[in-house]
């Protein structure tokens, strides 16, 4: 009797799970919707510093994402102000939205730097601009030993391009006139 009661167990768990797969969304559904995502992104302005490709970027221009010179438009792209170990977090997610790092609140993924902090517990919706008082700007120089560990190099994220060099490359200043010089050596 016991063995029998743990087949008819098996058979209703294989059963349910099948009925839990059905109700997935398909791939090309996935895809589709990651399609968009990435339509998105592409969408986003570039960083000056790293593209020196044509296509109207130059100094002075707005720019919250960061792409490697040699790949052009079609690299990876990071957002500005964000450690490497979160680059993870700064993409959306299943549903198009994006997570704050705390776990508290989860919005839709165009909110990411709109100059309004909507995760008010850390700020980690708005590490490009200075909306969120206590986010944190992570600098682009981060000194590391040989071994890669180090400290990670941040700023309050309030002293964004607020004319001020607190980055001793001076990437918190990308949009104003600072002149920063850089000193990290």
């Amino acid at each position: 009797m016991f063995f029998l009661l743990i087949f008819f167990v098996g058979i209703s768990f294989i059963a349910y799970q099948a009925f839990s797969l059905n109700q997935l969304p398909s791939v090309q559904q996935l895809r589709r919707k990651h399609k968009q995502m990435m339509q998105s992104l592409g969408s986003k302005q570039l960083d000056v510093d790293d593209f020196d490709g044509g296509g109207g970027f130059g100094p002075g221009k707005d720019a919250d994402l960061a792409v490697p010179a040699t790949q052009g438009a079609d690299a990876i792209k990071i957002i500005r102000g964000i450690r490497l170990f979160d680059y993870d977090a700064y993409k959306p997610n299943y549903k198009g939205n994006f997570k704050c790092l705390d776990g508290s609140k989860e919005i839709p993924f165009d909110h990411l730097n709109d100059n309004y902090c909507d995760c008010v517990s850390d700020g980690s919706d708005e590490p490009s601009t200075n909306a969120c008082s206590n986010g944190r700007f992570y600098c682009k120089y981060q000194k590391r030993h040989i071994t890669g560990r180090g400290l990670d190099v941040w700023v309050w994220a309030s002293r964004v391009n607020d004319h001020v060099c607190d980055c001793c490359d001076g990437s918190d200043e990308w949009t104003t006139n600072a002149n920063c010089q850089n000193h990290c050596a």
